[in-house]
């Protein structure tokens, strides 16, 4: 037997879901001018949602298996077991310990370095040495004289205030 019960929702391939139902997706199409139906069928993944008990094949959860390998309930699905199965005998065990090495985590597998070679790494270096290198750069877009008159300007307007707010008071 191989068998897992699954601890999160999954999007599985399954071949047929106890109730016979079967992961496929029907396309119908009329032609315009035959006025024929032209019907695709797609298989697609099936959600297996562990918070749904209406999706639960037994009495602890969800039960998958692969084909031939499982109980008369197990749902049957195509594909590798995910690190979210918990395998329920020595055969699921097995193949899961060999799925392991395959298993990536998402933001560990990242490179460190943001995915740049050698030559974009030394660019981005330039360009930081060339912006100051991350140090407070002064900002000479505007003449000191002109942030003089403001800041003046600035101090006249705020006592103008204050003193209107005492005269409230």
């Amino acid at each position: 037997m191989a068998r897992w019960k699954l601890m999160q929702p999954h999007y599985l391939n399954i071949l047929r879901l106890p109730d016979g139902t079967e992961g496929e997706w029907v396309k119908e199409e009329t032609n315009r001018t035959t006025g024929r139906m032209a019907r695709h069928t797609y298989k697609v993944p099936v959600l297996l949602d562990t918070n749904n008990p209406q999706d639960f094949n037994d009495a602890d959860g969800i039960i998958v298996c692969f084909e031939g390998k499982g109980e008369r309930n197990d749902i049957t699905f195509v594909g590798n077991p995910t690190p979210d199965m918990e395998p329920l005998d020595d055969e699921a065990e097995e193949i899961t310990a060999a799925a392991r090495e395959k298993w990536d985590h998402p933001i560990d597998s990242l490179p460190a370095n943001g995915g740049m070679n050698d030559k974009e790494m030394a660019f981005m270096e330039r360009m930081m040495k060339a912006f100051g290198g991350g140090q407070a750069v002064a900002n000479t877009a505007v003449p000191n004289a002109e942030v003089e008159a403001l800041k003046a300007q600035v101090a006249k307007l705020t006592e103008m205030v204050q003193a209107k707010a005492e005269r409230r008071v």
